[in-house]
């Protein structure tokens, strides 16, 4: 049976193809290999043969000790056949530098005997590797930014319970400090909830939209932030076409302005913040908020939008900020189906730009 499924040479299946198991082969994002009872290949997918780093065409015919892999694969193979059983093992495919799980299977022999064909199936598990370190730093991360605060309350609880008398103006301080410190840990937590929303619940199931007057909207999200550009003397300016009305959760959009404003207003060292909307020739929403801040650094600007990630974490800090102002919006703006990036360079200010398209 396999020998029917494999006879055809590893090449890439030509339009029309009339032979749907030929076809499901190469489209298959996992590797899959035949080799003969000689470690010869019989047939190599697509994905196989991105792994090993050559063209499927160049693979027919080969054998695994010619490859750049082959000594790994050879003793995995070599494992499955002293078995005789289905057996799996991670392998480190090092000229695509990519971790593999492999699986393999021993098949039946044809008649006349000759050896042991063995089926092979490699899979890339370079993403799942990614999201295993990030989840780890995300834990690394919550735990940090929690225990900073309650190792504040701590102190400060410990002080007043151990002291039965002292000076009114210092227990006020105490006492006030620990409502900052227990008020930030409350912050943390509701938009680290309201990101897991964003991502899961609104994201797959989908926001509610309605048409908004994007021009209202944006005008609610400055004059929710004129009380954070009042102390430090900026102006905003904002500039959106007359009439513009857009498919949008105008509650969430404005959320997501009023952070970016919060955050151009943190960082910017002169005035004005502006805030534009257009509609693009591709035919999406453009919303920008723009800065004349010290601008970012590249490796900044490439990390900017990951939890927690602060580029001057002791002034983000001592504003109150939770570290999830910017992931926040990138969710909010995601849900939309939309896209949300920075344009900057050192000294040169900040442009965040959300990308709407229609509904």
């Amino acid at each position: 049976m396999f020998r029917l499924f494999f006879k055809r040479r590893a090449s890439r299946i030509p339009p029309g193809a009339s032979e749907p198991f030929d076809a499901l082969i190469e489209i298959l994002q996992d590797g899959i290999l035949l080799l003969d009872p000689g470690n010869s290949i019989l047939r190599a997918n697509a994905a196989a043969a991105a792994l090993l780093g050559h063209s499927a065409d160049s693979l027919a015919g080969r054998r695994l000790a010619d490859l750049g892999d082959g000594a790994a694969l050879e003793n995995f193979v070599g494992g499955i056949r002293t078995a005789n059983a289905y057996w799996t093992s991670d392998v480190l495919l090092r000229t695509a530098a990519t971790p593999c799980s492999a699986a393999g299977i021993p098949l039946r022999a044809a008649a006349g005997g000759g050896g042991t064909p063995v089926l092979l199936v490699l899979r890339d598990v370079s993403r799942l590797h990614q999201l295993e370190r990030a989840g780890e730093d995300y834990a690394t991360n919550v735990s940090h930014e929690l225990k900073t605060p309650l190792t504040l309350i701590l102190g400060y609880t410990e002080t007043l319970l151990s002291h039965g008398e002292m000076d009114p103006g210092f227990r006020d301080r105490s006492l006030r400090t620990i409502e900052h410190h227990a008020k930030r840990i409350l912050r943390i937590i509701d938009d680290l909830l309201r990101l897991a929303w964003l991502k899961n619940e609104a994201y797959s199931v989908g926001i509610p939209r309605a048409p908004a007057v994007v021009a209202s909207v944006l005008a609610s999200a400055v004059a929710s932030a004129r009380e954070w550009s009042r102390p430090a003397g900026l102006e905003i300016e904002t500039q959106v076409p007359d009439g513009l009305v857009w498919n949008l959760n105008a509650g969430l959009i404005e959320d997501a302005v009023v952070n970016l404003v919060k955050n151009a207003i943190l960082y910017a060292l002169v005035g004005p913040v502006q805030v534009r909307a257009r509609v693009l020739d591709g035919g999406n929403l453009e919303i920008a908020v723009i800065d004349r801040g010290p601008g970012l650094k590249p490796e900044d600007a490439r990390r900017i939008f990951e939890r927690f990630y602060r580029v001057d974490k002791s002034r983000s800090r001592a504003s109150g900020g939770s570290g999830l102002g910017l992931p926040i919006v990138q969710q909010i703006v995601e849900a939309h189906r939309g896209t949300a990036r920075v344009e900057t360079a050192p000294g040169e200010g900040c442009t965040f730009i959300l990308e709407i398209p229609p509904a």
